[in-house]
């Protein structure tokens, strides 16, 4: 039988672990391959704006569209909530942003294409662009 040896690490009560902790030392491969991640994510930004701006218009016409039975009502708050997903920000399109906005709150719930019609025609009166 054996007895313990300090200078032998399995019969050692102390295991150093010093070189076990270290990060391996990035090679020009790992460097390459941080690039093309980094570049890849940029170059699918895009969609995920695009994907975005979709929600935003999904969610403008949930929260209008619910009640709405007139078919004039839900054409012209699909097309208001477009627009505002896509110009709404825009300082050039601010004086047309409050039809657009009057459109998607008054139209929400018309019952008749008539009464859309109405609604339309006081949301251009009180929101001339």
């Amino acid at each position: 039988m054996t007895t313990p040896d300090a200078n032998d690490p399995a019969f050692s009560d102390k295991l150093s672990h010093l070189g076990t902790c270290r990060k391996p030392a990035l090679t020009p491969l790992h460097r390459l391959a941080g690039v093309v991640v980094a570049a890849t994510v940029l170059a699918f930004s895009g969609p995920v704006v695009a994907q975005t701006d979709m929600e935003r218009q999904a969610q403008c016409e949930l929260s209008a569209i619910r009640d709405t039975r007139s078919p004039l009502a839900v054409q012209y708050i699909r097309s208001a909530c477009n627009w505002l997903v896509v110009n709404g920000d825009s300082l050039l399109n601010a004086s047309s942003k409050g039809y657009y906005v009057c459109l998607v709150r008054q139209l929400s719930g018309a019952q008749s294409n008539e009464a859309a019609a109405a609604i339309m025609s006081a949301c251009r009166t009180s929101n001339p662009l």
